[in-house]
């Protein structure tokens, strides 16, 4: 993966140098060329209006001029501008040139008749009179609407290389030396990026391996660090969901193991005898009671899955709290006959209105009862309150029992959690109640929360959606 990504960067960075240098050297090319062109001409043209105002200023005063002064004229021009400048008659004939006298008296109009009537020409040389390829300027000068002469300036192509090449050169070479640092630059960090990545993938496969105490301690920029601390978080999770996988069995197992062990040893003793048949009452009936704690197990077992793999799915309906709170103690009377328990309803009103999935508060109560049932004293009483606030209601259930030591009470909602104290008097239940319930109360987006006093009694309180009567 990381060759792949290497060669990707390699082949981006190349492809970006490339393209940059094809710019320069060809479309920024054409474009400094066709700019020095324009430049030139322009500075032509400057050249050849200050020639012919001169001359005009001073035909205006009289003055002739003569051929020297054409000479320093022309001489003064081509110093400046680095052109080459001929002065040419009406006729077409070289009166002076800044390259010598060697072409005075030529006539341009035999070399080419039409020459003196252009204004500008590219890449002339004049069968031999200019030296390689010029860009030439015929400026006529004209005085009282008569033809004086001519003012032709040249100026060689290989001067205006030379301006726009210098440019050329540097944008190369700033060019080149910013890909040699950014070369460097793309070298280190791609070391740095290869150990990084490594060391993620190597942390990720011990994760993976079982490793968990693996950590990375290397400094990581922002983004990695983010990606570090996602994957530690996620396998400290995974370490989590492993060692509860593991509870989740261990616990799962004892609990099959034990009733099951139940049912076959006394099934077997009765089908060999030793168990005579006057007694086989007693032990049919601690079968039946393991079988049912085993349904029990079992019924909770497949309703917690089914809420982790599709969620709660929620029937939502308005009801009379109160009268589910009465129909839920009710059926525990047969139970708190047997401990002398008494149960002590207090409600804010009469009727009090939620909006709920009926059928499972029905069950949040019926475990919460059950709870204080079995853990609370002989001879005690079971409260259970409703009470208002705004537009939430509160529901109380309040017990006299053992009680849940305050190190525990966080531990509660755990799936097979039970307490010490609770282990001798829960004989049926699973320890899956209270971890059904939280859940549907959450499902609903309320809240459910216990206090507890070792000795004194425990009380758990959910908030239920209030509603007014239609």
């Amino acid at each position: 993966m990381l060759g792949t990504l290497n060669k990707k960067i390699a082949f981006t960075f190349l492809l970006s140098v490339l393209l940059y240098f094809s710019a320069v050297n060809f479309p920024f090319r054409g474009y400094m060329i066709r700019e020095a062109e324009q430049s030139t001409e322009s500075r032509m043209k400057n050249a050849g209006y200050y020639f012919a105002d001169e001359y005009i200023e001073r035909a205006e005063r009289g003055q002739e001029i003569t051929k020297e002064e054409y000479d320093d004229l022309t001489e003064a021009l081509a110093y400046f501008t680095g052109f080459r400048v001929w002065i040419v008659s009406a006729d077409g004939t070289i009166i002076s040139d800044t390259d010598g006298s060697a072409n005075d008296g030529v006539s341009l109009t035999e070399i080419r008749s039409d020459y003196l009537e252009q204004t500008v020409l590219y890449g002339e040389n004049l069968d031999g009179l200019l030296t390689g390829k010029n860009i030439s300027l015929v400026c006529p000068i004209n005085y009282r609407f008569a033809l004086k002469g001519y003012i032709v300036i040249h100026c060689s192509y290989s001067v205006i290389e030379d301006s726009y090449e210098g440019y050329i050169f540097w944008a190369n070479t700033l060019g080149l030396a910013v890909a040699v640092v950014m070369l460097f630059v793309a070298a280190c960090y791609g070391v740095y990026y290869t150990r990084v990545v490594n060391k993620l993938i190597e942390t990720t496969v011990s994760y993976t391996n079982g490793k968990f105490d693996e950590r990375i301690t290397m400094k990581l920029p922002d983004e990695h660090q983010k990606l570090a601390n996602a994957i530690v978080c996620l396998a400290e999770k995974n370490e989590g969901l492993i060692e509860y996988q593991k509870n989740f069995i261990a616990n799962v197992s004892h609990d099959f193991r034990s009733p099951l062990t139940s049912i076959k040893g006394y099934t077997e003793a009765m089908k060999e005898g030793i168990i005579p048949y006057e007694a086989q009452g007693k032990y049919l009936d601690i079968i039946l009671f393991e079988t049912e704690r085993l349904t029990g197990l079992t019924q909770n077992l497949l309703q917690l899955n089914e809420f982790d793999n599709k969620g709660i799915k929620l029937e939502l309906s308005d009801f009379n709290v109160c009268s589910m709170v009465k129909q839920s103690a009710a059926t525990f009377e047969a139970k708190c006959a047997e401990k002398k328990l008494k149960i002590r309803l207090v409600f804010a009103e009469r009727e009090i209105w939620v909006r709920a999935d009926k059928s499972k508060i029905q069950q949040v109560l019926h475990n919460l009862i059950d709870n204080a049932t079995k853990f609370s004293n002989d001879d005690g009483m079971i409260i259970i309150t409703i009470s208002e606030t705004d537009n939430r209601v509160w529901v109380s259930v309040k017990d006299q029992g053992i009680g849940i030591p305050r190190e525990s009470l966080n531990q509660v909602w755990e799936r097979f959690y039970k307490t010490d104290l609770s282990r001798g008097k829960d004989k049926k239940g699973t320890g899956l109640g209270l971890s059904i319930t939280r859940q549907i109360i959450n499902a609903h987006g309320e809240t459910i929360m216990v206090n507890s006093k070792v000795g004194e009694g425990t009380e758990f309180k959910f908030t239920l959606k209030r509603i007014e009567k239609a």
